[in-house]
């Protein structure tokens, strides 16, 4: 199972957060660099930072299977 880490980097002008998300699995580590509005609270803007990296990583694996030729699997 991946651990994953949030840490706020810095506030923005204009009321931007950006988030560093650092992923640790198995099979290696990855750090993303995150972009969002403040959402008001520390938890709200930890789930916007969250909901956005998921999207990614499901954009990702789309990317991936379409390079790889694998067809995607229902859901």
């Amino acid at each position: 199972m991946a651990n994953i880490e949030l840490i706020k980097v810095e506030e923005r002008p204009g009321g931007q957060l950006l988030f560093s998300v650092r992923v640790t699995a198995a099979a290696g580590k990855i750090e993303l660099p995150i972009a969002i509005k403040d959402q008001g609270s520390v938890a709200s803007n930890e789930t916007t930072v969250l909901q956005s990296a998921l999207g990614f990583a499901k954009e990702l694996e789309a990317s991936i299977r379409l390079r790889l030729g694998i067809e995607q699997q229902s859901v």
